[in-house]
């Protein structure tokens, strides 16, 4: 068995790859998750102005919970 790293650039090869692997021709490694540089992959996935919504809200939350409990 050899190994081989390869750069999909048509996503028809990789449907392709897919397919043959299917045919038990060859066996496609499962994706790892990688959270290495989330930070860079989610940049400006969230405005700045929601994200300042979304900490308001979580802070009012975090407050109600301690007053409550």
């Amino acid at each position: 068995m050899e190994t081989l790293k390869i750069d999909i650039i048509n996503q028809d090869a990789l449907a392709i790859l897919i397919g043959m692997e299917q045919a038990g021709l060859i066996m496609l490694p499962k994706k790892e998750i990688k959270n290495k540089n989330l930070s860079k992959q989610l940049k400006g996935a969230i405005s700045s102005h929601r994200a300042k919504e979304m900490i308001e809200t979580i802070d009012r939350e975090r407050a109600e919970w301690h007053e409550r409990y």
